[in-house]
């Protein structure tokens, strides 16, 4: 489709010998962008789509302990800080699936592999004595507790940070994929 964008706009401005070279390059840029926004639209709806799943399992799970202790506004709001503090952990997530996606697309299921693995690092690292060089391989253990303590945002702001690498790097490998198989 961005060739054909490309072939009306250099068609009509530019004689027949400058034409391939405008068009080539008109397209590209247009390909580009349209990739760049394909990809960056799918990260938004990721992260986003996380980021309200998440918040709305806080919300139904403070509201469910605060009407069972008869304070569901402090209990609602408490337990919805909970889980947005997840938030960082999970993006990671979505940046190795937009990582794998730039790279490997044949092998995007992988991101679901890294989830289950965090998961179990998480969950099984401490009870089965892993090193903790490889508990520490899950976001999920860089969250810090936020309930009872001030919360230190230091680590989600590193998780944030390699969130951003991990998309940006996915990104800029599928800009350079060949989807035409030429």
């Amino acid at each position: 489709m961005s060739r054909w964008a490309g072939d009306s706009i250099a068609g009509q401005s530019l004689g027949d010998g400058e034409q391939t070279v405008a068009v080539q390059e008109c397209g590209e840029d247009l390909f580009h962008d349209s990739r760049w926004r394909w990809t960056a639209g799918h990260l938004a709806v990721a992260l986003g789509g996380s980021t309200l799943i998440l918040a709305a399992g806080g919300l139904a799970a403070g509201l469910a302990h605060g009407f069972r202790v008869g304070e569901p506004t402090r209990q609602a709001a408490r337990l919805l800080g909970a889980a947005l503090v997840q938030v960082p952990a999970t993006w990671t997530l979505a940046g190795i699936a937009m990582l794998l996606f730039g790279l490997l697309p044949r092998q995007t299921a992988l991101a679901w592999a890294a989830l289950v693995a965090f998961a179990l690092l998480g969950q099984l690292g401490e009870l089965l004595q892993l090193d903790e060089w490889v508990r520490d391989l899950s976001p999920f253990v860089h969250v810090p507790p936020s309930l009872g303590r001030p919360l230190d945002v230091s680590p989600l702001l590193w998780l944030g940070a390699v969130t951003a690498a991990l998309s940006l790097v996915g990104i800029a490998a599928f800009q350079r994929r060949d989807l035409r198989g030429e």
